[in-house]
């Protein structure tokens, strides 16, 4: 895989590549809903640099919203996510790793049993 330097971006072409990732699943989106907290975990390939990362997200960082307009649609959940790869890129800040990519997954929260 070529280096790929480290870029702060939050471009909607890094949340398109992140759906097509879910699609082919490379990278999964698992929630888990307790007494009402979402939690959630984003782990696979980056968007931008291709290596493996994993986001954990729990509580005030994930809100289920509804769908405007459907009355009874499930809740939907936006997660922000950052490639959080561990890995130093090229002119990265001191101390930062991962490439820089900011992008957001949605997905529909399941009733939970």
């Amino acid at each position: 895989m070529d280096e790929v330097p480290y870029q702060r971006t939050t471009a909607f072409t890094w949340t398109e590549r992140a759906f097509a990732l879910i699609e082919s699943r490379e990278l999964a989106v698992r929630t888990v809903v307790t007494d009402g907290i979402v939690a959630a975990t984003v782990a696979g390939s980056c968007p931008r640099c291709g290596h493996h990362l994993v986001d954990n997200q729990v509580g005030t960082a994930v809100t289920p919203v509804r769908s405007v307009g459907v009355p009874d649609a499930p809740p939907t959940v936006v997660l922000d996510v950052s490639c959080g790869c561990g890995l130093p890129h090229t002119d990265a800040p001191e101390h930062v790793t991962g490439c820089g990519v900011g992008f957001r997954v949605q997905l529909t929260l399941q009733d939970q049993p």
